[in-house]
């Protein structure tokens, strides 16, 4: 099982100037092709001069999105570090509770948590809660800091959270959807030497006729139902390493194949 931050196959691009972790790019979503399943909600910052602000994250939200214990989710300022002691420092914990999730300004990793948030909801939630309750079932009462260790569970979700890729099986294709808001985080910065942990999603090929929004609809759905199900963190392994190289070429050879068959 490989994390995202590993290194591995593909070269990172050369003599290209790159955006820095504070800089705003406006043009976030032409880093990479693979970049298309944030593209419906993600074109809404596209023609921003700067970083949006914790109000746009919030007021450019798609409505409905839900923790899953019904909290409305709010993106809200994270005020000092993660180590902090206290409820208001406990990340999961206050997704879970009161639908708030602590966000960083001016940080790519952040932006695309937000721009995973408004795509795929349901699968965001089903993380936090495995999340919370995994956190639950070991931290001490009351809550101040995160348990000392982490279960297996945890550890596989914050991978898939942070470096996940859902593989799309329909028909004889193969299609790669980023999930992993570190992935998006590190493309953006240049670095394309990417292992992700993915998961096969199999769809007929009616999936194929359908846009972009509605086969995220669909995905986030099915993913969700895997996600929120604590079996699916006990399978040897639950995901397995698809490194970036591949999932270009996988998409690639979606993008040939459709054209021959569209002539």
């Amino acid at each position: 099982m490989a994390h995202p931050n590993e290194a591995r196959v593909e070269k990172k691009r050369e003599h290209v100037p790159q955006p820095t972790i504070r800089s705003w790019d406006s043009q976030f979503l032409s880093c990479s092709e693979l970049f298309f399943p944030i593209m419906p909600y993600g074109q809404i910052f596209s023609n921003n001069s700067d970083w949006p602000n914790l109000y746009d994250l919030n007021d450019k939200k798609p409505e409905g999105i839900k923790s899953w214990s019904g909290h409305n989710i709010r993106f809200v300022l994270q005020k000092g570090s993660r180590s902090a002691e206290g409820f208001e420092s406990l990340y999961e914990p206050r997704i879970f509770l009161k639908g708030e999730v602590r966000t960083r300004l001016q940080n790519w990793h952040d932006f695309y948590n937000a721009q995973i948030w408004y795509t795929f909801p349901k699968s965001k939630s089903a993380l936090n809660m495995r999340q919370f309750i995994s956190f639950d079932e070991h931290a001490v009462f009351p809550w101040k800091t995160s348990p000392p260790s982490r279960m297996r569970e945890q550890d596989y979700m914050t991978m898939f959270d942070e470096g996940g890729c859902i593989l799309v099986q329909s028909g004889s294709f193969s299609i790669p959807f980023l999930f992993g808001h570190a992935v998006y985080e590190r493309m953006i910065l240049g670095d394309h030497n990417i292992s992700m942990c993915a998961i096969n999603i199999e769809c007929d090929e009616s999936f194929l006729n359908l846009e972009i929004r509605l086969q995220n609809e669909i995905l986030d759905k099915t993913l969700s139902n895997v996600l929120s199900n604590r079996k699916t963190y006990y399978n040897n392994p639950p995901f397995y390493t698809l490194p970036m190289e591949s999932a270009v070429k996988f998409y690639d050879n979606f993008k040939k194949r459709l054209a021959i068959n569209q002539n």
